[in-house]
C-alpha cells in the first residue's frame, strides 16, 4: 500500500475520479513513467482520490513504482472519498489537478485558478463530460487530456496559457453556471 504523504508538500498533484468509477484514469496516472515525469517536473506529492478503486490502487503500487519513488522525494497517498470541504482543500493546496471532467471539480479548480487536466470518462453514457471538456479546452480554461496522451498533457501543463475563469458574481460566470444547470435539468427530465 502507498505511504501517506508527509505534511510538507511543496508541489502537490491531486488526482480525482469523483463519485463514479474511473479505474483507467487511476491506472494511467500511477504508471511508473507518469509518476517519474511528474517527479522530474519537481512535484513532491501525489494525492489520489480513487473512489471505489481501492484494490486497483493498491495493485498499482508495484515494485517498479516503488523503485521510481525510491529515487525521488515524491510521496503518494490515496483515499476513496472525502467531504466537499476536504476535496476543496485538496484543490486549494495543489499545483496541478488531474481529474475526470465533472463540472463540479472543474469549476472548483478554476475558482482557485489551478492548472487542470481533464480526462473525460469515455465509459459514461450520454457523455456530458466530453462536451464540457471540449468547450473548456477550446476556451483555454483546461487542458483536455486522454488516457493515451496523459504524459503529453502533463508536459503541456507546465507552460500552457491557462485563461483565468471569471470570478463569482460576474455575468459570464453566472451564464456558465446556468448553462451547466440547464444540462443537469435536461438530464433529469429526459434521463
Amino acid at each position: 500500500m502507498a505511504p501517506e504523504p508527509s505534511q510538507k508538500s511543496d508541489r502537490k498533484v491531486f488526482i480525482t475520479v469523483g463519485t463514479t468509477n474511473f479505474d483507467s484514469l487511476i491506472t494511467a496516472v500511477l504508471q511508473p513513467a507518469v509518476v517519474d515525469l511528474l517527479q522530474s517536473q519537481g512535484y513532491t506529492t501525489l494525492r489520489v482520490q480513487y473512489g471505489q478503486g481501492v484494490e486497483l490502487y493498491q495493485s498499482l503500487y508495484t515494485a517498479e513504482l516503488e523503485g521510481v519513488l525510491a529515487k525521488s522525494s515524491m510521496s503518494i497517498g490515496g483515499y476513496a472519498y472525502a467531504s466537499g470541504d476536504e476535496i476543496t482543500n485538496e484543490i486549494k493546496t495543489s499545483e496541478l489537478i488531474i481529474s475526470h471532467a465533472g463540472s463540479g471539480t472543474i469549476l472548483e479548480a478554476l475558482r482557485y485558478q489551478k492548472r487542470i487536466i481533464v480526462v473525460p470518462n469515455e465509459s459514461l453514457m450520454d457523455n456530458h463530460q466530453k462536451e464540457l471538456a471540449n468547450e473548456m479546452a477550446k476556451l483555454n480554461y483546461v487542458i483536455k487530456g486522454s488516457l493515451i496522451n496523459l504524459s503529453n498533457s502533463i508536459t503541456k501543463s507546465l507552460d500552457f496559457g491557462y485563461k483565468h475563469f471569471p470570478r463569482k458574481g460576474s455575468k459570464m460566470f453566472s451564464e456558465v453556471i446556468e448553462e451547466e444547470l440547464d444540462h443537469v435539468d435536461k438530464d433529469k427530465m429526459y434521463g
